[in-house]
């Protein structure tokens, strides 16, 4: 991991270098994920150029790092964000089967590639913004703000029955995406994400030595990319997951000035 030290000496190599960061923002998306339904045409999403200089924009999706041959397509694939201009990429199914029980995930890619500069000793950085694009079959079971309540939990043994780990189950069509997953009111956090239809995701427990039941505080995302309210669930010791009922967090009352202090 790279100290302070580290990065302080790297900054002064570029100063000794006589390089420059090009100035303003990049491409910005607006959304943090894209839902494609199967019976719609396809599925749009912005990106403007907040920046002040042009880009070139590259996008593309993929099934994971790697797997770049999927049945869906972005158009443009390649194009040019003057500043301040907004392009309309657009996403569409084209061939190839696809699950039709369940969502299928993919992740759309756009890369921003600065111009050439005119300048010696700039240094150009081409960003990637990386988002989730999830494909959705017409008769799913159930919704998908109703997945969060049906998750399955258990605390079962470790590895080779040493320590212990939390078991999450989605018996549900859809996926549900966790913000964080918080352990006996912060003994320990975990940096969940998602757990797939029909499928379990299963978290080493540092706060617990062996299975136990805990308290796990949670939120997920919808389908705008919103947070949903924090939720807790008293997780049972077990081998498999079972259906625990969740009940809403407190929030703190406003104060009398309106929570500004």
């Amino acid at each position: 991991m790279c100290t302070d030290n580290c990065f302080r000496w790297a900054f002064a190599v570029l100063l000794m270098l006589g390089l420059q960061w090009p100035a303003g923002a990049g491409v910005t998306l607006g959304g943090t994920r894209v839902i494609l339904g199967e019976r719609d045409r396809e599925a749009s999403i912005p990106a403007k150029n907040t920046g002040t200089s042009p880009y070139v924009v590259q996008a593309w999706i993929d099934a994971g790092e790697g797997k770049n041959k999927t049945p869906l397509l972005v158009t443009p694939p390649l194009s040019r964000l003057d500043p301040g201009m907004e392009n309309i990429l657009r996403i569409m199914r084209v061939q190839g089967e696809l699950p039709a029980d369940r969502e299928s995930v993919f992740w759309l890619n756009v890369k921003e590639i600065p111009e050439k500069p005119k300048e010696e000793n700039v240094l150009q950085i081409a960003v990637r913004s990386r988002i989730k694009l999830f494909y959705r079959p017409s008769k799913l079971v159930g919704k998908s703000e109703e997945s969060r309540a049906q998750l399955k939990w258990a605390v079962s043994a470790g590895t080779e029955g040493q320590g212990a780990m939390l078991k999450v189950g989605n018996p549900t069509a859809y996926h549900v995406t966790f913000t964080a997953l918080n352990i006996n009111s912060g003994q320990q956090l975990i940096n969940a994400d998602m757990v797939p239809p029909f499928g379990e995701m299963t978290y080493p427990l540092t706060a617990v030595k062996a299975p136990q039941a805990i308290q796990v505080n949670f939120a997920t995302l919808n389908d705008y990319g919103g947070e949903t309210p924090e939720e807790r669930v008293q997780v049972p010791a077990g081998a498999e997951p079972v259906a625990v009922k969740a009940e809403l967090v407190p929030q703190p009352a406003p104060s009398a000035d309106g929570g500004k202090r």
